[in-house]
Parts: C-alpha cells; structure tokens; sequence
C-alpha cells in the first residue's frame, strides 16, 4: 500500500524541479532545496488518522466466564512514522492488566497508544482485555513524522 502523501510529495518535487529548469535554473541549489520543503510541507498535510488501523476479535472466555478480547493497531503507512496515537475508547477498563506503556485510558474516551511514542512504518502494537462486553475502538487523532 503507496501512501497518498508519498505520491503527492514526489509530484511536488517534479513539479518544482520542472518549473526550475524551464527557467533556465539548473535543478541543484535554491530550487532543488525549495523543492524538498515543498514535498515535505505537502507530505504533511496527508498526514491523518487514517493511515491507522484498529483491529479488534474476540479471544475466548477467561475461567471466570470473562470474555476476552484481541487488540491489534498497525500503521499501514510504508513511509511515515506515527506518534501520539489517541483511540477513542469510551470508560474503557479490563480485568485483567494491560500493559499501561502500550495502551491506557488517560481521560473519558481518551486512550493513549505506547505512551504516545513512535510506531514505526508497518507496525503493530497489540494487546487483550477482558471485559463483559468490547469497546469501541477508533483512531482519534496522530502525528507523523517522514521515516
């Protein structure tokens, strides 16, 4: 999967360097490093919740009768590293312990993914809960960082 904002920052750098050569520039110096923050300006702007993906599945029952549930948030981004992942989660709560550095309520429908540190490109972070029924789990908000 191409992210979109890799396909638009390479059209941006074309674009420039295309426009300094009809000028009669040469493409290195001033218009090839014009060109660079273009492309990284655009490639930021295409960054959004979307290249996360939650994925949820029911893992079993615990002996108590609990049901339990499988976690699983890739970043499905190629070329970008994610950061400050929030879910939308509800009063999310589990009875058995999840890992508070991979995934942990912070407030009401505010939960923070790896402590809101970097989730690389092609990443997973997963984990399970067990609770009487599965919460609703979407992407809230992120920040992107070029790989």
């Amino acid at each position: 999967m191409v992210c979109p904002r890799h396909r638009v920052a390479t059209t941006v750098t074309v674009f420039l360097l295309l426009l300094a050569c009809q000028a009669g520039h040469h493409p290195h110096g001033f218009a090839a490093a014009a060109a660079e923050k273009t492309a990284a300006a655009a490639a930021a702007l295409d960054c959004s919740e979307a290249v996360m993906e939650v994925s949820q599945v029911d893992a079993g029952l615990l002996p108590s009768g609990i049901p339990s549930y499988s976690v699983t948030i890739t970043n499905t981004c190629l070329d970008c590293t994610v950061r400050d992942v929030h879910v939308s989660c509800g009063e999310f709560a589990s009875t058995v312990l999840v890992d508070p550095a991979s995934f942990r309520r912070l407030a009401y429908g505010d939960c923070l993914v790896m402590d809101g540190g970097p989730i690389g490109p092609g990443d997973t972070v997963s984990f399970e809960y067990s609770n009487s029924f599965a919460y609703s789990m979407d992407v809230a908000s992120v920040s992107c960082d070029d790989v």
